[in-house]
């Protein structure tokens, strides 16, 4: 099984949690990451063809984020704006993306009491609707709260524990 990592963090210099993550996920066989910030420091240059050529080759696809105002980073939703195009993800010939697996990773600097439930359900909508809407099997997401490193000392730890998590889920799909 094939898994394709969609990574975007607008600060990744000083993202604690983010670069915890990443290093497990780049650590483990079968897991392709694509950090966006790194490939296309320039937005307007993403390349297309390769982005879709990725997701053609993967059976899993995971979005892993954190959530800036109750949204992702630009890099991201710049990269679905042009990825995710008519006739490749959606639409007339838009097939591509057929009973692919997805999963929502997303980081939050705030705990979960200030997110469980409708905002988290508000959060994590829009993702589901676009698996759904590319036919994609939108999986679950996988929040990860408390992240903010002045308030919390154990980020790496908690981020490393998260993403381990995570690649069992996906192993055992």
């Amino acid at each position: 099984m094939k898994v394709l990592v969609i990574y975007s963090h607008t600060y990744p210099e000083i993202s604690t949690a983010g670069n915890a993550i990443l290093e497990v996920f780049k650590a483990t066989p079968n897991f392709e990451v694509r950090d966006l910030d790194a490939l296309y420091p320039d937005l307007s240059k993403i390349d297309v063809a390769a982005e879709q050529k990725a997701l053609v080759e993967a059976d899993v696809v995971i979005f892993q984020h954190p959530i800036f105002w109750f949204n992702v980073p630009s890099a991201l939703k710049r990269w679905m704006d042009e990825v995710l195009q008519h006739g490749f993800a959606y639409g007339t010939g838009g097939d591509k993306l057929h009973g692919k697996k997805f999963i929502h990773s997303f980081t939050v600097g705030s705990e979960a009491a200030a997110y469980v439930g409708e905002l988290e359900r508000a959060i994590c909508a829009p993702f589901e609707a676009t698996a759904n809407y590319c036919g994609m099997e939108y999986v679950q997401a996988f929040p990860l709260y408390g992240q903010f490193p002045p308030t919390n000392p154990n980020v790496a730890q908690e981020a490393k524990a998260h993403a381990e998590k995570l690649v069992s889920f996906v192993q055992s799909l």
